[in-house]
């Protein structure tokens, strides 16, 4: 699936909401799933391989489920009115401070303290309402405090993560190289600078699974399995 086709989704989905008034005030809130992932653990392959078996799982849902990676950023702009080439400030990591300010100041684009605010009130907006799952940006931390959130971190040994780059992405060795790294520092400074922890750190989520030695399939099975405990809960 593109990501046209994937945004396609995200705005049926806010559709779908609109059209449903958002939750029955006579049910429980459906659930939701936020993941973070090490570069090459497959975050993204594993996240659309979820979203299809719970859409089949439930095909009669009135919202659907639906999954948001970097389309979450052109939600953020529309949800709050933003022009759509503020995306280029909008990594999982940090721009530059000093220039953020200096461009703040000459009017160029809101400050990265408000992009960041405005990415997080969109999260949890879409988690309070459930059938998403979104990957990145701290999610695991945004959503800590809602009962109906699955936190799952995929990690992976260097050398799986980098032939998953070389593979599927036709990355050389020394490209993979130097995209982990770098997407894996970025991370953890987001992680650092805005919710002051260690990405790596186990007890910040529900389940952390090595994909090494599992399919896209059995890892979603083993987070819809988490899932479902969790309602039982």
């Amino acid at each position: 699936m593109n990501d046209n086709a994937t945004f396609s989704e995200c705005c049926s989905y806010v559709a779908a909401l609109v059209q449903e008034h958002a939750v029955p005030k006579d049910t429980h809130t459906p659930s939701a799933i936020t993941i973070s992932r090490q570069a090459g653990a497959r975050g993204r392959s594993i996240g659309k391989k979820l979203k299809e078996k719970l859409r089949a799982d439930s095909p009669k849902d009135a919202v659907p489920w639906t999954f948001f990676d970097e389309n979450l950023v052109e939600e953020v702009l529309k949800d709050h009115d933003l022009p759509t080439n503020l995306e280029k400030f909008m990594p999982d990591d940090a721009v530059n401070e000093y220039s953020s300010i200096v461009n703040e100041i000459l009017g160029r684009h809101p400050s990265l303290w408000t992009l960041f605010e405005d990415t997080t009130q969109t999260m949890l907006r879409l988690c309070r309402v459930g059938h998403c799952i979104l990957v990145g940006r701290g999610g695991n931390k945004v959503a800590e405090s809602l009962s109906n959130v699955t936190r799952v971190r995929f990690v992976g040994t260097h050398a799986r993560c980098m032939q998953q780059m070389v593979t599927v992405h036709g990355m050389s060795i020394d490209e993979a190289k130097r995209f982990i790294k770098k997407e894996d520092r970025a991370r953890q400074r987001y992680m650092k600078s805005h919710f002051n922890c260690n990405v790596d750190d186990p007890h910040q989520y529900d389940l952390v699974i090595n994909t090494d030695n599992y399919t896209d399939e059995a890892v979603a099975e083993m987070i819809i399995a988490a899932v479902e405990a969790r309602k039982m809960k």
